[in-house]
This record gives C-alpha cells, sequence and structure tokens, in this order.
C-alpha cells in the first residue's frame, strides 16, 4: 500500500501543475477563478496527507523555519483581521482567504516532500508548459472569433493567463535549447505560448515572461559573465518598463499606468494605518476606501492595490511580507547555487517571471497556486543535491505504532479540511447558480454572496423583513460590495427604518467613496 501511495504522491504536483491553466467548471456560478482556488486547497491538503502516509521523503531543509513564519504570519493576520468571516472564506470570485494562503505553502512543502526523484520534477515542468499552451491555444481561438472580452483561455482574465505564460515560457525555451528528442514540440509550445500571450495583451506578461528568458541566461553562466549577464538583464527589464510608460502601451486595454502609480500611493498610506499584522486575509476592498485619494476609474470600486508585495503587505503586514521575502531569498539563493547540478536552474527562472508579473499585479489562485508549485519543485532539486537520497530501506524503517496512528488521524484531519474548504464551496456555487440560495448557505455559510442572493430572492418573493435579514447577514460577514448595502438601505427605507438606510448608503461610500448610486440616495434624503 505504501509504495502505491508513494507513486501516486509522484503524480500529483504534476496532474495540479496540468490541471491549474485548464479546469474550468461551467455548472457553476463562478466557473473559472473558484474551481482553481479548490484545486490548490485540496491539492495541498492531498499531498499533506501522502506525506504523512508515506513518510521519509526530503526535509524542507533551510526552508523549514521561513515557511514556519510564512504561516505564524498568515494566522496571526487572520487573528487580527477586520473581519474574521471574509478572511475565512475569502471575498467572492477573490478567495486569497487563510486556508488558500496556508494552501499556497502546503503546496510548496508537498513538493518537496514528494518529488523524490527527477523523472516527477520534470513532468511537473512538462505539465505546466502542456497546460499553459492548452490555454494559449483557447485564447487564440477566442481572439480568432473576435470576442468581446480580452481572450483569457478559460482562465477568466487575460493577465491571468499572462502570469502562467511568464512562467511557462521560460520553461519551454529551457527544454527546447536542451536538444532531446522532443525538441520540436518544445518550441513549437514556445511559439503557442507567444502567441497566446499576444492575444491577452498583457503588458506585465510579457514584461514577466522577458524577465523569466533573461533569468534564464543568467543561470545558465559561471563567475563574471553571470554578474555581467544580471546587470544587462535589469537594465534590459528597467529599459522595457520605460517603454511602457511613456509610449502608447501605457493606455493599452483602458488601464493607464498612471492609474497603478496612484493606487500604490494610497496603499503605501493603508499600510501604514495597520503596519504590522495588516488588515487581515481579503479585507482591502473593506479598507481601501478611506484612504483612496481620488476616482482613479470611475465606476470601479477597488478591492486591490495591485502589487503583490503591496497587497500582502496590507492584508498580512509587514511582518507577513518579511516572511515570504524569506522564503524567496533562500528559495533564490540555494537556486543559484546549485544551478549546474540540481537542473533548478529554468525552474527558478519561471518563478522570477511571475516575480515580475506580480509587482503590478495581485495574487490569484490559478497563477499564485502555480507559481508556489514550481518554487516548491525548484527547492526539491536544491535538496536532491543537498541530501542523499531516501533509499526503500529508510522508509521501511519508519516507525509503527503510536507514530503511525497519529500520522493516518492528521491524514484524516487533511481530508476533511479538504472537504471543508476545496469541495463544499463548489457545491455552494452550483445551488448559487440554479437559484438555491438557501442550499448555499448551509455548505458554506461564510461565503456572504450567498447570503446576499438568498436576501435578494426573499426580497423579490414579499418577503422583505427576512430578506432584511440575510442582507443584513452578508453585510456582516464582510461583503465588500457597495451594490449589497445600497440594496440594504432600499430596503431598510421600504421598511421604514430611515436611520439604518442612511447608514447603510454611508457605509458604501467608505467602502468606495465616490459610488454614485450611495451618494445619490443619500442626497435625496437630504444627508
Amino acid at each position: 500500500m505504501r509504495p502505491l501511495l508513494g507513486r501516486l504522491g509522484g503524480y500529483l504536483p504534476a496532474t495540479v501543475a496540468l490541471a491549474l491553466p485548464i479546469v474550468f467548471i461551467p455548472t457553476i456560478e463562478d466557473s473559472f477563478i473558484l474551481p482553481r482556488a479548490s484545486i490548490v486547497i485540496v491539492a495541498a491538503c492531498v499531498g499533506a496527507g501522502l506525506a504523512l502516509l508515506v513518510p521519509g521523503g526530503p526535509g524542507l531543509g533551510r526552508l523549514r523555519w521561513p515557511l514556519i513564519a510564512a504561516s505564524m504570519a498568515t494566522i496571526l493576520a487572520f487573528a487580527f483581521s477586520i473581519s474574521w468571516p471574509l478572511s475565512l472564506a475569502g471575498s467572492y470570485t477573490r478567495y486569497e482567504s487563510l486556508p488558500i494562503r496556508l494552501a499556497y505553502l502546503g503546496l510548496f512543502a508537498i513538493a518537496v516532500w514528494l518529488l523524490r526523484r527527477r523523472r516527477p520534477r520534470d513532468w511537473v515542468l512538462t505539465a505546466l508548459v502542456f497546460g499553459t499552451a492548452i490555454a494559449s491555444l483557447e485564447a487564440l481561438l477566442q481572439w480568432s472569433q473576435h470576442v468581446a472580452y480580452r481572450p483569457d483561455g478559460n482562465l477568466g482574465n487575460a493577465n491571468l493567463l499572462g502570469a502562467l505564460i511568464a512562467m511557462a515560457f521560460p520553461l519551454a525555451i529551457a527544454r527546447g535549447l536542451r536538444g532531446d528528442r522532443f525538441t520540436v514540440a518544445w518550441w513549437l509550445g514556445a511559439a503557442v505560448l507567444a502567441g497566446g500571450l499576444a492575444a491577452t495583451t498583457s503588458r506585465s506578461g510579457a514584461l514577466g515572461a522577458l524577465a523569466g528568458c533573461l533569468a534564464l541566461i543568467v543561470f545558465s553562466v559561471r563567475a563574471r559573465a553571470a554578474a555581467i549577464a544580471a546587470i544587462a538583464s535589469t537594465v534590459v527589464i528597467g529599459g522595457a518598463l520605460f517603454v511602457i510608460v511613456l509610449s502608447p502601451l501605457r493606455l493599452l486595454n483602458d488601464d493607464p499606468a498612471r492609474l497603478r502609480i496612484h493606487l500604490w500611493q494610497d496603499g503605501l498610506h493603508l499600510i501604514a494605518a495597520r503596519p504590522l499584522t495588516g488588515w487581515g486575509q481579503d479585507a482591502t476592498g473593506l479598507a481601501l476606501g478611506r484612504f483612496l485619494s481620488g476616482d482613479w476609474s470611475p465606476g470601479v470600486t477597488f478591492d486591490r492595490i495591485h502589487s503583490g508585495p503591496l497587497d500582502i503587505a496590507a492584508t498580512q503586514g509587514l511582518i507577513g511580507l518579511a516572511a515570504a521575502g524569506w522564503i524567496l531569498v533562500v528559495l533564490f539563493r540555494g537556486a543559484w547555487r546549485t544551478r549546474f547540478a540540481s537542473g533548478a536552474g529554468p525552474l527558478a527562472a519561471a518563478c522570477v517571471g511571475y516575480t515580475v508579473w506580480v509587482l503590478f499585479n495581485f495574487d490569484w489562485a490559478p497563477a499564485t497556486g502555480a507559481f508556489w508549485l514550481l518554487a516548491g519543485t525548484a527547492w526539491s532539486a536544491v535538496r536532491a543535491v543537498e541530501v542523499e537520497p531516501v533509499g526503500g530501506a529508510a522508509a521501511a524503517a519508519q516507525p509503527t505504532g503510536g507514530p503511525a496512528i497519529w500520522r493516518s488521524a492528521a491524514a484524516v484531519a487533511m481530508a476533511l479540511f479538504a472537504v471543508a474548504f476545496g469541495v463544499l464551496p463548489v457545491l455552494a456555487d452550483t445551488w448559487y447558480l440554479q437559484g438555491k440560495s438557501e442550499l448555499s448557505v448551509l455548505v458554506d455559510p461564510f461565503q456572504a454572496r450567498y447570503h446576499w442572493g438568498l436576501g435578494q430572492g426573499l426580497v423579490a418573493q414579499g418577503s422583505l423583513s427576512r430578506g432584511v435579514e440575510e442582507l443584513r447577514r452578508a453585510a456582516d460577514l464582510g461583503e465588500s460590495e457597495p451594490g449589497l448595502y445600497v440594496e440594504l438601505g432600499d430596503a431598510e427605507a421600504q421598511l421604514g427604518r430611515l436611520a439604518d438606510a442612511r447608514s447603510d448608503y454611508r457605509r458604501a461610500l467608505q467602502i468606495d467613496p465616490y459610488y454614485g448610486p450611495a451618494s445619490q440616495r443619500l442626497a435625496a434624503m437630504g444627508s
């Protein structure tokens, strides 16, 4: 049984790498993000359970304490969150909650524990490139059909596909340069990825892919040449960014570069207000509005600062940002030291591609899950060089009895966690699409959007008082869409609760001070 579980564990990271770019569920309301978020959580839990049942794999080494520190920082941010329910369930279509932040670290760890040979590590690389190439082909098909939205390869957002390509492109180039029997396939894959990137028109994705390829060069040369290559690469990336800011590219997709600069400036004030532990996972949408100094994009309510480091500092504080930085420093240092012996260079280059992309975006499960999986795979390659492989004799010598029982119990707990936070939300969203919000709130009671939907249904049926109760519950659970509070205020006004209605409209303006419907209603009430 144990050898079978060991083989399954070796396949799991590659399965996740293949699934993240291509899996979506058209029978649920959030067809694109929620399935990938569920994959991240379920994979981390199942992988941890397999590692418990099949012990004897390589340890985390120098990254043990950085990962523990990052986990503790995540839990600390949750403990001091301004909305515990929101930080537990995550905002709808975002889900950067406590469970998924821990699951990212879990993906890293299981890649180290389960990938005990080079071939399974190569499978992860191949699976991500293949899956992203499929998504890129879908994007090219969407582009050829002149769809009304930016081609996204069924990821739900074009920049997410750009992030995956930023990681997959340097991997495909590295394998193509190896010159094995699949060389033509790797170069064809690289061409497809380039086409998909062009279809997305993702500037950050292009910057990330360029940075990843330049990092590939740096990791492939030695001594003084590496230093020269690193300096030249930095100059090239700076020049590319300069071109984007000063050329017509800055206005691409109605997303001017100055918009992010304004958001970053306001985000720094948000961070300064709670610098150590942050506002809590996914709570940016509740807090950012009071720090906005202008209506930077009329009609848009911002729930992110649109820069990964700043968003982590806002939600998990400088403690969380420092812990994440600690992990990356140790990871890249280890990959650099063993780059010629471990084969970790291409994987580290792919991580560089994501790191550049996320400077202008924010963590999101379809891309961030792939990043942490690749990072763990790279560290697995490093650890393979640092320690002797664990053989069958060592595995056979594992203790039995009491400790084995505790490992089995912990594995069962991991499975239950996967069901609660990875499976039930998908079931709830299935019922939500079918108009059965009363069932959705039973299996995912902390997701504010389902209570909002239930309240809307009750109001439409004429049950105004019960509808207001559900809308109020959605507000208490941390819904960050100002539209909820306007609907709640309207319903309160119908019940004659004008003071409560005014309070609801004001709360909508706390979230988005430029939200027109709330301002109009307050003006009509003479407030």
